[in-house]
């Protein structure tokens, strides 16, 4: 009788809490959720040993067509796919698309994401290939595992066993050491996307799977009862869940809790081969097939989070939706790209539309304007303001407490005359912190505003203010006119709002609405809140700025020469009208107040002498 197959149930299990992890994250659900990518390393390079090593002979072209087929066929279509539906809404940008598909085509995304300042973990999505850096470095991984695991194998066989095992061993703890040091001396970006950081989780696997093949799983023979393997299974897996819960990239165990996932997810793959089944139950079918559409699913994932992030329909039914869309994508994606012996006409149909819609992306790609030298002008430009605006910062420091005297004292004698009025606002003190389209344009804005201390920086959200305007304050720093300009690269929290609004009390609050509103729905919130605080002034750089596209670049956010002039300009005229209706406020406070003296008097003449003296 033929021997069923064996199915490492638990394995596919693992794969499936990870999967769920990482997709919780990228919704803003689970904050440690980005650990699970730790185990999804261990887990590809363990099978990838295991794999290899049951055959006999290593045959290259058989590896990398198998690789070719799992990994990347999948991402090329899924790429393409994305383009062309994104290119049927004109409201959708991704202002680099080019350099960023052709990183993700080449499979050096981690690097390019890197170069290009991408924050994995910020609460915002500037594009829908954010998460495609895993896949680069799973590529890089496989095409340099055959230099690795062929000459361990090598040693293995002909040598000792010993050899690969405890090679792999030694570079994984030397991997660990290095993404320690790395995390601590550098952006912690710079740590998590660089290849020669991240290796240690896939070395943790590879030496696993070295063990695996030449010895055994790592349990003593007293802990391999089932139930005890099932009971210390779930342990690990609930410990796992823990780190997915509790640590966010901010924790100070960011760094140990990266490593200590790794070594969680080997022991439980130690169990996972233990505990197999047969495949052949209802139960393990539904768990195999769901574990199989996987990496579809991660494929599927931020393309549709970014494309519902660019409607206006709810939050409430964006998470409603989300989860039965990305299933029924990844079934159908994995229908179309999975082997089947036997094919019905419903594949052929699936199959043709795939590949028109594949081709139509790759033609909106071809087509696609390039913007690499626009975008670099602009960061070089950024690089420059940089620096001015932290020498500007100084000299805003030693001068603030001067022009703050002198500031108040001119609005003491201030007349209405248009021209001091001018004057006044064009020198008044003022905190303004942004984003780059603030930085981008910091040397016009010190020109027509020289006693302005600007705070921005390329990417920056609105949750930064809330340190950054508390240290003002406590410093006695903190100007009487605040100009905000965030939001493009994303919403921060309620509360975030109302605690700048907070340390902002008895100052005047500008805040711009952003252009790109379609895509992270902010203007609407900052209106409500304007609601709420009197001293908020809504500034709307969206109304202003529609029937003006060539005030803008290519991304539709970041302003040319031309917009940066009507930015200065929204700037001042805001200012402008807010001291010219505060001083037409006081002085019918002081005519009406006069008034009411004049009405208690009883003395008419003498009142109206007085009166003409007064004036």
């Amino acid at each position: 009788m033929e021997q069923k197959k064996k199915y490492f149930i638990y394995l596919d299990i693992l794969r499936l809490i990870s999967c769920i992890a990482v997709f919780l994250y990228h919704l803003n659900v689970l904050k440690g959720g980005y650990l699970a990518v730790c185990s999804f390393f261990v887990i590809s390079s363990f099978l990838s040993c295991i794999s290899e090593s049951k055959r006999e002979n290593f045959s290259l072209k058989k590896y990398y067509i198998s690789k070719l087929v799992k990994l990347y066929v999948p991402l090329v279509a899924v790429v393409f796919v994305t383009i062309s539906f994104l290119s049927l809404s004109p409201d959708i940008l991704i202002p680099s698309l080019k350099p960023e598909v052709k990183s993700i085509l080449l499979g050096y995304n981690n690097f390019w994401q890197l170069s290009a300042n991408m924050d994995y973990f910020a609460q915002h999505i500037d594009s829908p290939f954010m998460h495609l850096w895993y896949v680069s470095i799973l590529l890089q991984f496989d095409l340099v595992f055959p230099l690795i695991y062929i000459p361990l194998r090598k040693l293995g066989d002909k040598c000792h066993k010993t050899i690969p095992c405890a090679l792999t061993i030694v570079c994984s703890i030397a991997g660990c050491i290095y993404f320690y040091i790395a995390s601590l001396n550098q952006n912690i970006m710079a740590s998590y996307y660089n290849t020669f950081s991240r290796m240690f989780s896939l070395l943790f696997g590879l030496s696993l799977g070295f063990i695996h093949h030449y010895y055994a799983p790592l349990i003593p023979k007293i802990l391999k009862n089932k139930k005890t393997s099932v009971f210390i299974f779930f342990t690990y897996i609930l410990i796992l869940i823990s780190l997915f819960y509790t640590i966010d990239a901010s924790s100070k165990f960011f760094q140990i809790s990266m490593i200590v996932a790794s070594l969680i997810t080997c022991r439980i793959i130690d169990y996972s081969i233990v505990l197999s089944k047969e495949s052949g139950s209802l139960p393990n079918k539904i768990i195999k097939y769901f574990s199989s559409i996987s990496y579809e699913f991660y494929l599927l994932q931020y393309p549709l989070i970014f494309y519902l992030q660019c409607t206006n329909i709810s939050e409430n039914l964006k998470l409603t939706i989300i989860l039965p869309l990305l299933l029924i994508l990844s079934c159908i994606f994995h229908y179309i790209l999975s082997k089947n012996k036997e094919k019905y006409l419903l594949h052929y149909i699936f199959e043709f539309l795939l590949l028109v819609v594949t081709v139509f992306g790759i033609y909106k790609f071809c087509t696609t304007k390039d913007n690499t030298q626009e975008m670099n002008e602009l960061r070089a430009e950024l690089a420059q303001n940089e620096a001015i605006l932290a020498a500007k910062q100084d000299e805003y420091n030693k001068k603030f407490q001067e022009k703050q005297q002198e500031f108040e004292k001119a609005m003491k004698e201030i007349d209405v005359d248009e021209g001091k009025l001018a004057e006044m606002v064009t020198n008044v003190p003022i905190v303004a912190m942004g984003d780059s389209v603030m930085e981008n344009n910091a040397k016009l804005l010190y020109q027509k505003f020289p006693n302005m201390y600007i705070d921005a920086k390329y990417l920056r959200v609105a949750s930064y203010a809330v340190d950054a305007l508390q240290n003002l304050k406590d410093q006695g720093k903190l100007a009487d006119i605040i100009i905000l300009e965030f939001g493009a690269n994303g919403d921060c929290t309620e509360a975030e709002k109302n605690k700048i609004m907070e340390i902002c009390e008895g100052k005047q609050v500008f805040w711009l609405t952003v252009p790109n509103d379609r895509i992270v729905k902010v203007n609407d919130k900052l209106f409500k809140l304007a609601e709420k605080y009197d001293n908020l002034h809504i500034i709307d750089w969206y109304t202003i700025t529609r029937p003006h596209p060539e005030y803008f670049i290519s991304d539709k956010v970041h302003l040319n020469s031309k917009g940066k002039e009507a930015f200065t300009q929204v700037l001042y005229d805001a200012l402008y009208d807010y001291y010219s209706n505060e001083i037409s406020a006081k002085k019918e406070a002081l005519e009406k107040e006069y008034d009411e003296i004049l009405n208690n008097l009883g003395d008419f003449g003498d009142i109206s002498q007085n009166h003409l003296k007064c004036y």
